[in-house]
């Protein structure tokens, strides 16, 4: 496996880290890293997995209070939050459950100021923003979807908890070989590799940024170093689904369909970066085209 974070890895000696969802998309593709590069972690999921050496445990339960009040932690990295799609399909389920677990984790850790706590929200706390301005972690919020509902008031709880802190304002992630949840590209890429052809909605109008999983996992371990704050996440690209249907399209050599009954998706509006890159120890260089073309043939390749 590719080791990517070794160049840009701060001194970790004698640092206890703690990562929740570790089942997850993200939280396996970090521990995979972790592992690589040979760095002690505790994982920690609701569901037990035999092929991985995770504590089972559900945050949403009362007793997880107890273990984070007992552990020995200097980061929590707080990846066991439910989806846009699960928000979409049950939002008062998965309010109330990451809820309680982000109540749980609070307590537990109350005692602990110099825990860092990372959390990811997410892109969607822009949206009813017009899709034509520009945003940045000082635009005022409105979120109008149930997702962007729930991270903006799970930001709120943790800027007035806690003070050591780093929050990642998530645009879609694609990549690696762990993704719990379709998005647009994987889709795509299912159906050109399946059908021998791909669909898109209406007019494919709906813009994207998209951030590659190897660069979430790199930022992450920036996190440990970086300013207690709000980060955005994004790509460089803010491309149409019809511009990304094309990519993926002339990659395999199929055609496309446009499905003009189906209605598109939300458009949220861009997310600059500015803030993450003048913070940061490396170089943002998010570039959807060239990921893309990475991850591409990876996928090809295990065909």
């Amino acid at each position: 496996m590719n080791n990517y974070i070794t160049d840009i890895l701060p001194d970790t000696s004698g640092k206890n880290i703690i990562i929740t969802g570790a089942n997850g998309y993200i939280g396996r593709e970090l521990i995979n890293q972790l592992d690589i590069n040979k760095i002690d972690y505790i994982g920690i999921d609701k569901q037990a997995n035999d092929d991985l050496p995770h504590m089972t445990l559900n945050l949403a339960d009362s007793k997880s209070i107890s273990y984070l009040s007992s552990s020995d932690c200097d980061y929590l990295i707080h990846a066991g939050t439910h989806s846009a799609l699960a928000y979409q399909n049950n939002f008062l389920e998965s309010f109330y459950e990451d809820l309680r677990s982000l109540r749980n984790i609070f307590i537990g850790l109350g005692k602990k100021p110099k825990v860092r706590l990372i959390y990811f929200s997410s892109s969607y706390v822009y949206s009813g923003i017009s899709r034509e301005k520009i945003v940045n972690e000082t635009t005022a919020l409105k979120p109008l979807h149930n997702f962007g509902l729930a991270k903006s008031f799970f930001e709120e709880m943790i800027e007035r908890t806690f003070t050591n802190y780093v929050i990642f304002r998530l645009s879609s992630v694609f990549g690696g070989s762990h993704s719990l949840h379709p998005n647009a590209i994987t889709n795509m890429v299912q159906e050109a590799t399946q059908n021998g052809f791909l669909t898109v909605w209406g007019n494919g109008d709906r813009q994207m940024q998209y951030t590659y999983i190897e660069d979430v996992v790199k930022y992450i371990i920036q996190s440990f170093v970086l300013d207690p704050g709000v980060y955005n996440l994004g790509s460089d690209d803010y491309q149409t689904v019809l511009q990304t249907a094309h990519d993926i399209a002339e990659y395999f050599g199929v055609g496309i369909k446009k499905l003009s009954d189906k209605p598109e998706g939300m458009t949220l509006p861009f997310m600059e970066n500015n803030k993450l890159i003048s913070a940061s120890n490396i170089n943002f260089s998010v570039n959807q085209s060239s990921h893309m073309k990475n991850y591409l043939d990876q996928l090809n390749a295990s065909l």
